[in-house]
C-alpha cells in the first residue's frame, strides 16, 4: 500500500493556505494510477487553488512494484543518504535515482525485463557516438522503448532545446550483458546508483582484462 502525507503549505505568491499530499512511498501494484504520476514526472506537482501558482514540491520517497520485484529510492538533487531495505525489500531489486526522469527511465527498462546495468553500458558506448556526431562536451541518454529488435533512446545535446531520439540493435545490449559475465558483475549492496559513472568503471575493468 502507498503511504501519503497530508501537509499544511502557503502558497508563496498569494499566501493562501491550503492542504498537499505528498507519497511517503508509492506502491505501483496497489496504486498503477501513481505509477502513471511517476511515468509522467508529475509526482512533484502542485498548483494553487487560488491563484494556480505552479511549483514542483521535490521530496525523497520510495517507488516500489513488488509484482515485478524492485523498489527505487528517490533522494531529489542526490543529496542525503538512500534509506537502508527492510527485510520485506531485501530480495527485490534495489536502485537509487536522484530525480523523476532517472526514475521513469527505471520504470522504462524494469517494464521492458531489461539489465539497467547493460542499458548504462549500452548508453556509454551511445553516448560516444552521439558526442562525435554532434561535437558535443557532454549528452544525456535516457532508455525509451524496445521496438522489434531495436532499443529507442531520447538523447539530450547541449543547444538543442528537445531530445534526439536514437535507436541501436538488441545485440550490443546482448554484447554488454556478456562484459557483465565476463567480470562476474554482481550488484553493489543496498540501494545502487546505476549511471554512467558506473558504465565508464565497467568498461575500463573489461579493456583491461
Amino acid at each position: 500500500m502507498s503511504t501519503e502525507i497530508i501537509k499544511d503549505i502557503i502558497c508563496p505568491q498569494c499566501g493562501e493556505p491550503q492542504k498537499y499530499r505528498l507519497y511517503a512511498s508509492i506502491n505501483a501494484q496497489d496504486n498503477p494510477e501513481l505509477k502513471q504520476l511517476a511515468l509522467e514526472e508529475t509526482v512533484f506537482d502542485w498548483r494553487c487553488q487560488r491563484c494556480n501558482y505552479f511549483a514542483a514540491m521535490a521530496y525523497p520517497f520510495l517507488y516500489m512494484d513488488p509484482e515485478a520485484g524492485y523498489v527505487v529510492c528517490v533522494t531529489p538533487g542526490g543529496g542525503g543518504s538512500a534509506a537502508e531495505p527492510t527485510p520485506p525489500v531485501e530480495k527485490f531489486v534495489k536502485r537509487r535515482v536522484k530525480n523523476l526522469a532517472e526514475l521513469k527511465e527505471k520504470l522504462l527498462v524494469f517494464d521492458s525485463r531489461l539489465d539497467d546495468v547493460a542499458v548504462e553500458v549500452v548508453k556509454n558506448a551511445l553516448c560516444t557516438i552521439i558526442k562525435n556526431k554532434y561535437e558535443a562536451n557532454r549528452v544525456h541518454a535516457y532508455f525509451s522503448q524496445v521496438e522489434g529488435n531495436d532499443m529507442r533512446f531520447a538523447i539530450f545535446v547541449p543547444g538543442k532545446p528537445e531530445p534526439v531520439y536514437h535507436s541501436t540493435r538488441m545485440e550490443v545490449y546482448q554484447q554488454a550483458q556478456e562484459v557483465l559475465r565476463t567480470l562476474d558483475f554482481v550488484d553493489p549492496p543496498g540501494f545502487a546508483t546505476i549511471d554512467a559513472r558506473l558504465a565508464r568503471r565497467i568498461i575500463e575493468q573489461y579493456q583491461h582484462i
